[in-house]
């Protein structure tokens, strides 16, 4: 693969982005806004998201989408999830059979569509050719090399291997999985639980709660998934587990920055503002919340975060309530 081309200047992209062009890979950076990056000598700053990190000098950052996709391998795709469709739209006509790599987590408003569904109904472009990357992956560990892991999955084998071979290094480990649908939806849903893990901080409560918290959290997920056809053992991985462990825990987790900011009292739109970047998980919640009710689904936590987030109901009040609503089972068993 010559030529790899990442959209979205943000924290991730950037990240990405800057891992790639340290492997001296062909590596192009597309930004809506340059004005966020600082040239410094040979390199680059992005000074909104990762001021703190100085870029390989190998990285081009481009405003440029036409010019951008010139003679492209592969394409990385880490827009957040509200102007997925858009961008979609937008580069559908430069696309002929580049590899894709979704790196965007979360579910679409309204549709209940994964990133992935979205670009193909937008792109038309082969599923053969998308992949998707999700994991605990905070962004500025990664550019800091802590020792780090993420999934790929996809349903050519070939290609799976080919772009973990791109990724990895001695401190990021890429792993392969085949349900796409499941690594997708892992990574939307457990944004909805890392608020609920810093609304657990935020009210005060210890370790305990946080660790019934995320069990109960993984069992009911594990019931979405039976219900869309996704293999619930992916909650198991890295996707699932993984990445709730790391969201839920994280200062540098907006979600739960969200969730703890709700818990010591402020408003939605205060806590919202306070963060003033993207929080996914804010989103998801209200279309999985009608959605489980399609489906008819029981998610007492989801239930009781969306009663806190959109309806302004006391937060403790909610907290309590979810427990005595998720029955007396466990793990399931017949």
């Amino acid at each position: 693969m010559n030529k790899i081309l990442v959209l979205g200047g943000g924290s991730w992209g950037t990240t990405l982005a800057n891992l790639l062009a340290e492997k001296d890979h062909d590596v192009s950076l597309w930004a809506r806004n340059l004005k966020i990056f600082n040239k410094v000598k040979n390199t680059w700053i992005n000074n909104k998201y990762l001021p703190q990190y100085k870029l390989s000098k190998n990285l081009k950052i481009i405003s440029n989408l036409k010019d951008a996709f010139s003679d492209v391998d592969l394409v990385v795709i880490a827009i957040p999830s509200k102007g997925f469709r858009s961008i979609s739209a937008k580069i559908a006509k430069y696309l002929d059979n580049q590899k894709i790599l979704i790196a965007s987590k979360g579910i679409e408003n309204k549709s209940f569509m994964t990133m992935s569904e979205v670009f193909i109904d937008e792109t038309n472009h082969s599923k053969k050719n998308i992949m998707v990357l999700s994991g605990p992956n905070i962004a500025d560990e990664i550019m800091r090399k802590n020792i780090s892991a993420s999934v790929i999955a996809g349903s050519n084998k070939k290609s799976l291997n080919h772009i973990s071979n791109l990724f990895n290094t001695e401190f990021f480990k890429i792993f392969l999985s085949k349900d796409i649908k499941g690594i997708e939806m892992a990574g939307a849903l457990k944004n909805l639980y890392a608020i609920c893990s810093g609304l657990s901080d935020g009210l005060g409560f210890e370790s305990n709660t946080k660790a019934m918290l995320l069990t109960r959290s993984l069992s009911e997920m594990s019931e979405l998934f039976k219900k869309i056809n996704a293999n619930p053992l992916t909650l198991l991985g890295l996707s699932g587990v993984g990445d709730l462990i790391a969201t839920s825990s994280s200062k540098k987790s907006r979600n739960y920055s969200f969730g703890k900011l709700l818990g010591k009292g402020n408003s939605s739109r205060k806590a919202l503002g306070m963060i003033n970047q993207s929080v996914e998980g804010y989103r998801t919640l209200e279309v999985l919340y009608f959605e489980k009710k399609k489906l008819s689904l029981k998610m007492p936590i989801i239930e009781a975060l969306y009663e806190i987030v959109y309806q302004k109901k006391d937060p403790k009040k909610c907290f309590l309530k979810f427990i005595h609503e998720s029955g007396n089972i466990d793990t399931a068993y017949d």
